[in-house]
C-alpha cells in the first residue's frame, strides 16, 4: 500500500516537487508562510463560491484563514451562512491546519522518496523526537494513528450524546464529526450558533471536547512518548516538560477562573456546573477558543487569566498557539535558578544559553507583533478597547475565544486579524526555524560590557 501512494504521489506531484516545490522545501521558513498562504486563499475563494453559503469574500477569507490557522474566531454565523458543503470544506481546512505543515510535508518527503535539508531534517527530529529519518517515520505514522483514532473516539461520543439529546442521527452525526475534528484540532468552531453555550452543563459534551483539545495540544508528544511510556523508558526533558506546565496552568486556569466568575458569568450554576466550566475554560483559553458560557462580561480577574493563558498557548508540534509551553517554562525555570544561584538545569540535564535565546527571542518578536496589531485595531476600531485587545490576543494565540467584537469589526479590523491569525499560526515556527539556522557556538571570546541594569 504504501509503494502505491508512492507511485501515485510521484505520478501527480513529481514534476511539482521537482521543478517548484523543491526550491522552497530547502528552508521551512519559506514553505511554512508560502504553503499557509496558498491554502488559506484556495479555502477562501471555496467558502466564497455560491454553493458554500452566503458570505462575501472578505468574511469567507477571513472564515478560511480562522480554519487553516485553527483559530476559531468568526465574524459570521457559519452554523446558518455556510452550507453543507462549505461546513465539510471548513472541516478539511480545519484538519490540514491542525496536523500541521511540517507533519503533512514531512509525509510528502518520505512517499516521494525525497531528501530532506539538513535545516528541515534537524527541525523535524526535533518536533518528533526522533533520532534518525526512519524514527521520524515511525513518529509520523503513530501521529496519524494517535489522531484519527482520538478523533474517532470523540466523535463517536459526540455522535451518541447529540444524537440522544435531539433524537436525531443525522443531526448527532454532522455535529459528532465536525465538532470532534474541530476540538481535537484545536479550532474552536461549532456548527451551533451560540457555540456549546447551550450544552453548559452536559458533562459527556464539555469533558469530551475538553480533553480532545487537551489532547490534540500535546499530540506529538503524546503519540511520540506514550509507547516509550509503556515500555518503561526514562522520559526526556522536554516531555516533563510538557507535561508538568499543562497541568499547572490547567489547574491554576480552572481555580482563578472559578474564583473570579462564582459570582459573575457563573452565577446561578451548581458547583459542579461552576467546576466543570471553569475547567472548560482553563483548557479551551490555552489553544481552542469553544465557549460554554458568554465572556462578554466578565471580570477583570478572568479577563487577565484568559489573556495570560492564551499567550502561553499550547505544546510544540500540536495543533496549539500562543508561545508555546515550553518557551514560558524555559523562562520560569531560568528565572527561578538565577534568583537561587544554581546552574540552568532541568532534571540534571544543562538547558544550553542557545535555547534561552531562541525563548526570549520568540518572545519578545510575539509580543511585537501582538502590540502593533492591538495598536491598528484599537486606533482604527469604535468598539471597546478592552475587547479589542482580547480579540488581538485570541487571534495571535490562534484561540479563538471571542469577547463578542469580531463581528463588529469594519473591513480593515478583519483585515488586521486575518494577518494576526496567519502571523500567530506560523510565526512561532518560522522564528524557531530560522535561529536553528542562525544561532552557532563561536570560539571567539570577546571583552565583556559593562552595562547598568538599574
Amino acid at each position: 500500500m504504501f509503494l502505491t501512494m508512492k507511485k501515485i504521489l510521484k505520478s501527480i506531484y513529481g514534476s511539482f516537487i521537482d521543478n517548484i516545490y523543491s526550491e522552497a522545501i530547502k528552508s521551512p521558513v519559506r514553505i511554512l508562510p508560502a504553503t499557509f498562504f496558498f491554502l488559506c486563499i484556495l479555502g477562501g475563494i471555496l467558502l466564497f463560491l455560491p454553493f458554500s453559503g452566503s458570505m462575501s469574500f472578505i468574511d469567507a477569507l477571513f472564515t478560511a484563514v480562522s480554519g487553516i490557522c485553527v483559530t476559531g474566531l468568526s465574524v459570521s454565523d457559519i452554523a446558518t451562512q455556510l452550507t453543507t458543503f462549505g461546513q465539510f470544506t471548513l472541516m478539511l481546512l480545519i484538519q490540514v491546519g491542525g496536523l500541521g505543515i511540517m507533519t503533512i510535508s514531512s509525509v510528502i518527503f518520505l512517499l516521494l522518496g525525497k531528501k530532506m535539508s539538513v535545516t528541515y531534517e534537524k527541525n523535524a527530529r526535533s518536533m518528533f523526537d526522533a533520532e534518525s529519518k526512519e524514527e521520524i517515520k515511525e513518529s509520523l505514522y503513530l501521529i496519524f494513528k494517535y489522531t484519527f483514532l482520538l478523533e474517532f473516539t470523540g466523535f463517536l461520543i459526540l455522535f451518541l450524546r447529540f444524537s440522544y439529546l435531539q433524537h436525531d442521527f443525522v443531526f448527532g452525526f454532522k455535529q459528532g464529526i465536525f465538532l470532534a475534528i474541530s476540538a481535537f484540532c484545536n479550532a474552536g468552531y461549532a456548527l451551533i450558533t451560540d457555540n456549546l453555550i447551550p450544552y453548559n452543563s452536559d458533562p459527556f459534551i464539555i469533558l469530551t471536547v475538553a480533553f480532545l483539545i487537551i489532547f490534540g495540544g500535546i499530540a506529538p508528544v503524546m503519540a511520540v512518548t506514550l509507547p516509550k511510556f509503556l515500555k518503561g523508558e526514562k522520559l526526556s526533558p522536554v516531555i516533563t516538560i510538557v507535561f508538568n506546565t499543562t497541568i499547572i496552568l490547567l489547574i491554576g486556569g480552572t481555580l482563578l477562573f472559578l474564583i473570579s466568575e462564582t459570582n459573575g458569568v457563573l452565577n446561578g450554576m451548581s458547583f459542579s456546573d461552576k467546576l466543570l466550566n471553569s475547567f472548560f475554560h482553563s483548557v479551551s483559553a490555552r489553544t481552542a477558543g469553544f465557549g460554554s458560557v458568554d465572556l462578554s462580561n466578565i471580570s477583570c480577574g478572568s479577563y487577565l487569566t484568559l489573556i495570560f493563558l492564551m499567550i502561553v498557548g499550547g505544546s510544540p508540534g500540536g495543533t496549539a498557539g500562543g508561545i508555546k509551553t515550553t518557551t514560558f517554562a524555559i523562562l520560569v525555570i531560568t528565572c527561578i535558578n538565577i534568583f537561587s544561584g544554581r546552574k540552568n538545569v532541568v532534571r540534571n540535564k544543562e538547558i544550553p544559553y542557545e535555547t534561552i535565546y531562541k525563548a526570549i527571542g520568540l518572545i519578545f518578536v510575539y509580543l511585537l507583533v501582538l502590540t502593533i496589531s492591538i495598536i491598528l485595531l484599537v486606533t482604527t476600531q469604535s468598539v471597546s478597547h478592552t475587547k479589542l485587545a482580547f480579540e488581538a490576543v485570541s487571534a495571535m494565540g490562534t484561540v479563538g475565544l471571542s469577547m463578542g467584537a469580531t463581528p463588529l469589526l469594519d473591513t480593515f479590523g478583519k483585515i488586521v486579524i486575518i494577518l494576526t491569525m496567519f502571523l500567530g499560526r506560523v510565526m512561532p515556527a518560522m522564528i524557531v526555524y530560522y535561529l536553528n539556522s542562525k544561532i552557532t557556538e563561536f570560539d571567539v571570546s570577546y571583552p565583556k560590557a559593562k552595562i547598568s541594569l538599574t
